[in-house]
């Protein structure tokens, strides 16, 4: 499968979606699928995925990096576990 076709998958485009209609309103939203480098990892055994977002939003001004990511995690929350097993986030301004 190309990476293309991961970036676009049904699973990116729910995040992207959830995370571009959320109060972060990101300037800068990008997702990638890593679950492929994940094969036979428990997680991906269940169906859940790894994924990288990217994200930039003003929201983030004077946020600790911790913060942050407790911002994503609350607007991905109904996900992970059942669709997510893994995050990685990048988060600026």
């Amino acid at each position: 499968m190309s990476d293309l076709s991961l970036s676009h998958s049904p699973r990116v485009l729910k995040i992207k979606n959830l995370l571009a209609h959320s109060a972060l309103t990101p300037s800068y939203l990008e997702v990638i699928d890593d679950s492929h480098e994940h094969l036979g990892h428990a997680g991906a055994e269940q169906g859940a995925g790894h994924y990288t977002v990217i994200i930039n939003s003003p929201l983030f001004a004077g946020q600790s990096p911790v913060k942050r990511h407790q911002m994503v995690y609350e607007i991905l929350g109904e996900l992970i576990g059942p669709e997510i097993h893994a995050l990685r986030i990048q988060a600026g301004v």
